[in-house]
């Protein structure tokens, strides 16, 4: 990387820390703080949406499997983006309805004080090292491309990201990802194109030829179809249910205005997951045929497959924006952090510190809690990756990934069945979780330690191969779980006779409310709304931002690599000049409307 590349990611870190100060302001109670009020527009909110699934793994591991396989990884997104879908036609405006802070609130409404105690810290606990596995992982991806010290990366972006969403909370996360998703589409369509104009590449027609040669359209060349259809349905079943479960899925949408803004939102991620990834996946299966040895240019890396986006950016990108797609991969990094520190800090105020140890706690006293939570959350994170970096094997690594896998889709089944199937007692929620972690640790044995996975390699004519095999286990692993944890949720319903008449009551009432529109004009404050001035920020960040990329076309660079630069910086300084018109045109009618009501 050239000097101006570590200018320009320098620049951004600092402009990525503005953001902190810019939005203080915004939050004046703890709803503003943990989730912007309930009022933000609903595009910004839908970019954050996308953003948080799009995330930085997507250029590294991500690219890495699609270096590997061309356009067979291109399963996950089209599941991905079927699951939100499926949330658009039933149950994000149920999410939005809730009329709650934190997801953590809608459970307990649902399934009791007991439940929403279980599905607060048990959370809690996995993110305290999945905060710092995902500070560890991009660490040492940057660190190992880029020979830089992992000691130094870990304290840079896991300052930025404290900072950050300490001052700022929500807003800061929240409203920050959409200038980052500006940064991401630019320089994933530059990449796109300057790929598709390699002299090796030859265009669109010649990559699609020359992916015959890697195998990478005929799918049936990595896994036979019984397994791709095996792996594809239970992935999609997988996905669907992460997407609408109360916790995982309502908590991206709790931060728009009502139901009808909240499906808008989601219609954001569905494009994206349509869109970005054909364009996102070109650099990487054009790495293949450009770079076929990438083990040989870096050793460092375990994985070196990861380093795929990387290899051709350095390829193909003049000085300076080879920084911005670094920036972008920090984007994505910073955005899935910011916001689990957020939610969780909101799920530590919300549901513990004024429900157990201060129920009288003011608005700001909230908001101070948040952000102690927030530094001290963020510096464990810090503390675990320095940790990881030291450790070599990291079989703790594994177990962590386990334990998640064996209680994230329990816990989201009880999460979406309850808010349709009203007549289940309250301990049918963290049950239906326990049995799905029993069947999960009982496979997780029973493929490690007695030998089924030998056991369903040998089953098939011809064996399975190893992709397979692994494809195989994890749908298999999957569809396990969802049984039994389907079977026992509804099993329970027999005991709903013997819940409370309180109980009852608290669960109709939720029903109720989860289905009944938000009236905007009753349920809002006079002083609301203020899109206006949200458009006006978004506005002079774009533009500062854009203002700031234009500045490298003063780098000495050829015609072309000034004309990318140009496209690049005009682009987000032209989305900034139409968000500042809008906003203007908003506050003025805001004002005539103001004026007529005195």
């Amino acid at each position: 990387m050239s000097t101006y590349d570590y200018i320009v990611i320098g620049v951004y870190l600092v402009f990525m820390l503005s953001l902190g100060p810019i939005y203080k302001s915004f939050s004046k109670t703890a709803s503003d703080f943990f989730r912007g009020g309930g009022g933000m527009l609903w595009w910004v909110v839908g970019s954050s949406a996308f953003m948080n699934s799009f995330s930085a793994w997507s250029f590294t591991g991500g690219a890495g499997k699609a270096y590997e396989t061309g356009t067979f990884f291109l399963i996950l997104f089209v599941c991905n983006a079927i699951a939100t879908l499926t949330t658009v036609l039933f149950t994000v405006a149920r999410f939005r309805q809730m009329r709650v802070i934190t997801a953590v609130e809608a459970i307990r409404k649902r399934f009791g004080n007991t439940s929403e105690q279980i599905f607060n810290w048990l959370p809690l606990f996995f993110t305290t090292f999945f905060g710092g596995i995902m500070l560890y992982t991009i660490s040492v991806f940057m660190s190992g491309v880029f020979e830089q010290s992992m000691l130094m990366i870990i304290l840079i972006l896991g300052s930025v990201t404290i900072v950050m969403t300490l001052l700022g909370g929500s807003w800061a996360a929240t409203a920050g990802d959409f200038v980052q998703m500006m940064v991401v589409l630019v320089i994933t369509v530059i990449m796109a194109v300057l790929t598709l104009g390699h002299e090796k590449i030859g265009g669109l027609s010649g990559l699609i030829g020359q992916m015959d040669s890697f195998s990478m359209k005929d799918w049936t060349a990595f896994e036979r179809p019984a397994v791709i259809v095996i792996f594809s349905i239970l992935l999609l079943v997988n996905q669907i249910m992460f997407a609408n479960s109360m916790q995982s899925g309502a908590a991206r949408y709790l931060f728009v205005k009502d139901g009808k803004d909240a499906k808008k939102a989601a219609w954001v991620s569905v494009i994206g997951f349509i869109l970005l990834p054909t364009i996102w996946i070109i650099p990487a299966i054009g790495a293949s045929i450009i770079f076929p040895d990438l083990a040989s240019m870096y050793p460092q890396l375990n994985n070196p497959n990861e380093a795929a986006y990387v290899a051709i950016a350095k390829e193909l990108l003049p000085p300076g924006l080879l920084g911005l797609l670094v920036c972008g991969i920090f984007a994505a990094s910073l955005t899935s952090m910011n916001s689990m520190l957020n939610a969780f800090s909101a799920g530590f105020v919300r549901n513990f510190w004024i429900r157990v140890v201060k129920k009288d706690a003011s608005e700001s006293s909230q908001i101070l809690v948040g952000r102690i939570f927030i530094l001290i959350y963020g510096l464990i994170w810090m503390g675990v990756a320095l940790i990881f970096s030291q450790i070599k094997g990291l079989a703790l690594f594994d177990l962590i990934l386990l334990a998640s896998a064996a209680i994230g889709l329990p816990a989201a089944l009880p999460m979406l069945y309850g808010m349709f199937v009203k007549k289940v007692p309250g301990w049918a929620g963290w049950s239906t979780m326990v049995v799905g972690f029993i069947v999960s640790t009982v496979l997780h044995i029973g493929f490690t330690k007695l030998g089924w996975l030998d056991l369903i390699r040998e089953g098939w004519d011809p064996i399975l191969n190893d992709r397979e095999t692994g494809d195989l286990k994890i749908a298999l692993t999957t569809g396990a779980i969802s049984v039994a944890c389907t079977i026992w949720f509804f099993f329970t319903a027999i005991f709903y006779k013997y819940s409370s008449q309180e109980y009852r009551t608290q669960v109709d009432e939720f029903m109720t409310e989860m289905n009944t529109p938000i009236n905007r004009a009753k349920e809002h404050e006079p002083e609301y709304e203020c899109d206006s001035r949200q458009y006006l920020v978004l506005a002079n960040l774009c533009m500062a931002y854009g203002g700031l990329t234009l500045l490298l076309l003063l780098v000495p660079n050829d015609l072309k690599a000034r004309m990318l630069i140009l496209l690049c910086g005009g682009i987000v300084l032209l989305v900034g000049f139409a968000l500042l018109f809008t906003g203007k045109k908003r506050a003025a009618r805001t004002a005539h409307f103001r004026g007529l009501d005195k």
